[in-house]
């Protein structure tokens, strides 16, 4: 079959449609090279409207399907893979969301519009209503810095959340929109400062999450996607507390652990997702080993030279390294790098090579 795959960064998806034995399109903000080997052809979204999109789309011929990215979810394309419009805006709507959880009795935090927050306790998460991977949130600690955040020109576009202490976590799962199966529970890995300056940034998983919790995290996971009718792939965040777990948010799309989750599983995330339309559910997930993913953040402008994109081209030839980025491309500060993986028979042995890898790398921009 044919896929067009549509978002900010594709390369996961794409190499899974690949690895399925699908012929597999792309259009994307970075054009890495491991996306262009995996993909039959790639555009890049730079400078492109919604209209051109379009207009790119039919350069790909005759699709069969096509999978929406982070922000790219109202595209209207007749053949979409994914969770309907509707049902995508009302599980991104962060403060929709905690109304829903609140009347099925999921565990949440908190939450309320930015200029309601006067009445929750410090210290409170402050986080854009919709989006974001962690990039824009922020904390406050007392009224006079709620006040200063208060009182920007963007503040109505920000919630403020309970502030939950605690391990955070997520539930990879496969909807059918009538039943779904949870494939794997996986650690998330927020605000790394060995490879992100940003205190909340995702950084990657570990997956398998080994916790006490793990029936509570699958329960009110499968609840949720059943309430929405989630649809193939997508993705409920948590923390795990001392008391349980909280939900925090849900992705109704491909999620950023979809690597970790492969190379632990052993399963193909993408076949099970095109599988859903067709209302077949993968088993749940059996873990074979540990992988850890690492996405490497740029601490300031870095220029790609030709040792540092060796490196990371022979990293990505022994699979230790995606996201690989064109020779001579600039990094921004604090914009992704690169990932790095790694696997182990124990979570300690993943995440001490990985780690390794990421000391390395880093000295490598460092010159």
């Amino acid at each position: 079959m044919k896929f067009l795959v549509i978002g900010n960064s594709t390369r996961g998806i794409v190499c899974s449609a690949k690895r399925a034995g699908h012929k597999v399109f792309s259009i994307d903000n970075f054009c890495d090279v491991d996306l262009k080997l995996c993909a039959n052809a790639a555009s890049p979204l730079e400078n492109v409207t919604e209209g051109m999109i379009y207009e790119l789309a039919l350069t790909f011929g005759e699709i069969d399907g096509v999978i929406l990215g982070t922000g790219f979810e109202r595209l209207k394309f007749k053949n979409v893979l994914g969770n309907r419009i509707e049902v995508s805006e009302e599980v991104n709507d962060k403060l929709k969301l905690a109304k829903k959880l609140q009347a099925l009795g999921i565990p949440h935090p908190e939450t309320e519009e930015l200029s309601k927050a006067g009445g929750l306790k410090f210290p409170l998460m402050i986080k854009p209503r919709c989006g974001s991977g962690g990039m824009r949130n922020y904390t406050v600690h007392h009224d006079d810095e709620l006040a200063a955040i208060q009182s920007r020109p963007d503040a109505r576009e920000f919630i403020a959340q309970e502030f939950v202490e605690g391990v955070p976590c997520s539930a990879s799962l496969i909807g059918t929109g009538e039943k779904a199966s949870v494939i794997a529970l996986n650690e998330q890995l927020i605000g790394i400062p060995s490879l992100t300056r940003l205190p909340f940034a995702y950084c990657g998983n570990v997956t398998p999450f080994i916790t006490q919790f793990k029936n509570e995290m699958i329960e009110y996971s499968e609840q949720i996607a059943l309430e929405f009718g989630l649809m193939g792939s997508n993705g409920v965040d948590l923390i795990q507390t001392e008391k349980g777990v909280v939900v925090i948010e849900v992705n109704p799309r491909f999620q950023g652990s979809l690597d970790t989750v492969e190379l632990s599983c052993g399963i193909n995330v993408f076949d099970a997702h095109v599988r859903s339309f067709s209302g077949e559910l993968p088993k749940p997930g059996q873990h074979k080993r540990f992988a850890v993913r690492n996405i490497l953040y740029a601490d300031k402008s870095i220029r790609v030279n030709e040792r540092l994109f060796n490196r990371l081209i022979k990293c990505m030839k022994r699979q230790r390294a995606a996201d690989i980025p064109e020779k001579g491309w600039t990094a921004r500060e604090d914009e992704p790098l690169s990932t790095l993986l790694e696997t182990g028979g124990t979570r300690e042995m993943a995440l001490e090579k990985v780690e390794k890898s990421a000391r390395y790398i880093r000295g490598l921009t460092e010159v």
